[in-house]
């Protein structure tokens, strides 16, 4: 590795000592330079008079390679008499390797082609077929792409302008069909003395070393920088500013062990559990013969083949037979992501995936999150804890919302648990010892994804519910991740074509830009409400630092005080003026007018109230001449329910879907839906009924 490391630095050190273009568009000649008392070659270090470096410089010319209006010189070093160049962009002009020359327009569009799921090849047939012209060897230009992001200063922080650069709440999960090919058998075991801890920066940097080193290779020369999948050397990415330190966890080298912990056990038995999910997929006669592939009787129906093949994988070598021909060679890419849609951490696995997987990630967090939703909560805490006995990561409860009693557990499953985390919207004040910098609590859950909720059968983990914390329920998307593996589905088709170092490359590149895209348009969004200059603070979150107030608007107009009282439950009469402003209010206006544009995203969130979160669908009915949402019927209601308890009334109000069963053909018996104690109707004389 130092061998390689100063390969690539010697390229670096000749490029920055010469300074000088190696790529010259046709037509601009290279005049020598003036270095008292002499004249200096443009292209090497040979010194003297003007007339004798002219003549040494068209020398150099006739040996130039031309492309069309583009030249490309050779320069050699003078003290080893070895070639190479300079990377100039100032022509709008990309070098790969002095054949190979990209226009940066080219690679824009490249980057654009692969963010929208287009494979480079596939782009460079559209443009051949329109322009009429026949490109150079597409590899080429492929690797002329990746050599042009890999010199392209990119920072990859993987944070979230709203959730900060330590989010409290994340969601993971696998895309396992984004694979590479690679030899398992090849990997070498560790040495006994390694504990797992690997030095990302200089990992990603060698990725970046053996892209860049493609330049100066040969064709038919082996890459000295390149980069094998390695149980020592393989490390996932985090932002520089998400992770403890530069040294970060990766104990994929611990799934080859023998399994006799019960944390272990858990390891094999999900993994074998999404295997088997998988060979369900299959077609009856490819199963048959993977079958006959791993020794087994063939004969039979589908079931019973599948019977025989899973009790033959609890071997670890049938295992690692069925998990290559089905999953793929490598065990895919595992993702954590904030509910905003930006992916926080990758990890691209050498094998199958396991909670083991996304441990490594968590523990490699600076701060831990406080609430984690994946598919396979239970097995997450049990080997995280069992991992870190003395601070037990996932606490109180394991993990769960309340303790795992009788009552909790039937009233969970009953749905009349509910357990407030307030703090996931107002810090704990004073916060917790060691509390997360964005909540300030200390306590950290494990959660099940609503699709995955009820596959478990432990009835524990019915405490493991989104829907029991309110301050969840409603906001988080927990298939976010599902979404995004929706879109990078449609990559896998050149993705998985590509060596293991030009598929984690390219795949860290486009998160990227995708981060950056969800980025801008939250970004864009809050400065067109807030009509300010927006910045990042010191936690990596969006912060408002000034408004652009119109000159026309007086500052009286604006919400204060005075907006603050008219709007209390408790000052609210039954009267006109007590739901007007009487005033005009112009950022008022903005807001409605804002809400009710129905050319923006119609699933945009706009209210969060208690468990209620109503979108800019919700509202766009009101003030019309039309049925109104139920939902914000609801949250009206809600509203008027407070006033009356002001008013020392008693106020049962019914859900607004309700009503309409109570017509034809449903003839659903009102009184049903009213409270009862005792099985008797409690509705006192001072009571209210409130319906449509």
């Amino acid at each position: 590795m130092s061998e390689e490391r100063d390969f690539v630095g010697k390229m670096a050190a000749r490029s920055e000592t010469t300074l000088h273009s190696t790529v010259c568009k046709e037509g601009i000649l290279k005049n020598p330079i003036f270095v008292a008392p002499n004249y200096k070659c443009q292209f090497c270090s040979k010194v003297g008079e003007y007339a004798y470096v002219v003549a040494h410089m068209q020398t150099h010319e006739k040996t130039a390679v031309k492309h069309g209006d583009v030249t490309t010189y050779c320069k050699r070093c003078g003290l080893c008499g070895h070639f190479y160049r300079y990377q100039e962009w100032a022509e709008g002009l990309h070098n790969f390797d002095d054949h190979t020359i990209l226009t940066l327009h080219l690679c824009t569009f490249l980057r654009q082609s692969v963010q929208n799921h287009t494979a480079v090849g596939r782009a460079l047939d559209i443009l051949e077929q329109t322009n009429q012209k026949k490109y150079p060897n597409h590899d080429s230009i492929l690797h002329g792409y990746l050599h042009f992001e890999a010199l392209t200063e990119h920072n990859y922080n993987f944070s979230c302008v709203h959730c900060g650069i330590h989010p409290p709440v994340v969601i993971m999960d696998l895309h396992k069909k984004g694979v590479f090919s690679m030899p398992v058998s090849d990997i070498e075991d560790p040495p006994p003395q390694f504990e797992g801890h690997v030095d990302i920066e200089e990992f990603w940097q060698s990725v970046d070393q053996e892209i860049v080193c493609r330049g100066f290779l040969q064709s038919n020369r082996e890459n000295p920088c390149k980069v094998s999948p390695s149980y020592v050397k393989w490390a996932p990415w985090i932002g520089p500013l998400t992770r403890a330190s530069k040294k970060v966890l990766n104990t994929e080298y611990a799934k080859l062990t023998a399994k006799k912990s019960v944390v272990e056990q858990a390891d094999i038995d999900i993994s074998e559990e999404r295997l088997s999910s998988e060979l369900m997929n299959l077609k009856v006669d490819a199963l048959r013969k993977l079958v006959k592939e791993c020794g087994v009787d063939s004969k039979g129906s589908k079931m019973d083949l599948l019977l025989r093949l899973r009790e033959e994988m609890k071997t670890r070598s049938t295992y690692d037979k069925v998990f290559q021909k089905v999953w793929g060679a490598s065990g895919g890419w595992a993702v954590i992501m904030c509910p905003c849609g930006i992916v926080n951490s990758v990890k691209f696995n050498i094998r199958a995936e396991s909670p083991r997987d996304y441990a490594d990630m968590l523990l490699s967090f600076k701060h831990f999150p406080n609430v984690v939703i994946y598919d396979f909560a239970r097995g997450l805490v049990t080997h995280t804890n069992f991992r870190e006995p003395e601070r037990l990561p996932f606490s109180p409860f394991e993990g769960r919302v309340a303790a795992a009693t009788p009552e909790n557990i039937a009233s969970a499953k009953r749905g009349e648990l509910k357990i407030n985390l307030s703090w996931l919207q107002i810090k704990k004040d004073p916060p917790d010892l060691n509390g997360h910098p964005a909540t300030g609590s200390a306590e950290h859950y494990a959660l099940y994804d609503t699709f995955h909720q009820y596959n478990t059968k432990d009835e524990k983990d019915a405490l493991r519910l989104i829907g029991l914390v309110p301050e969840l329920c409603g906001w988080v998307n927990s298939q976010i991740v599902e979404q995004l593996f929706s879109g990078m589905r449609k990559n896998n088709y050149f993705m998985n074509s590509l060596s293991p170092a030009s598929h984690i490359f390219l795949m860290r590149n486009i998160l990227h830009h995708h981060n950056e895209k969800v980025n801008q348009q939250a970004l864009e969004d809050l400065k067109r409400v807030s009509h300010g200059d927006v910045t990042l603070d010191a936690h990596g979150k969006a912060t408002l630092v000034h408004v652009n107030i119109p000159k026309d608007v007086d500052m009286a107009d604006h919400c204060g005080e005075q907006c603050e009282a008219l709007t209390m439950t408790s000052n609210l009469m039954p009267c006109r003026a007590s739901w007007t402003l009487g005033v005009h209010h112009p950022l008022q206006e903005q807001l409605v007018n804002y809400v009710l544009d129905e050319d923006r995203p119609m699933n945009e969130l706009i209210v969060k109230d208690g468990q209620t979160c109503l979108t800019r669908e919700n509202f766009v009915s009101l003030g019309l001449r039309r049925e109104m949402d139920s939902m914000v019927g609801n949250a009206c209601f809600r509203l008027i329910k407070e006033i009356f308890q002001h008013q020392g009334k008693d106020v049962y109000i019914v859900d607004l879907h309700i009503p309409p069963t109570w017509l034809l053909p449903s003839s659903c018996d009102p009184f049903l839906c009213l409270p009862a104690v005792d099985g008797s109707l409690l509705l006192s004389e001072q009571s209210l009924l409130l319906d449509i």
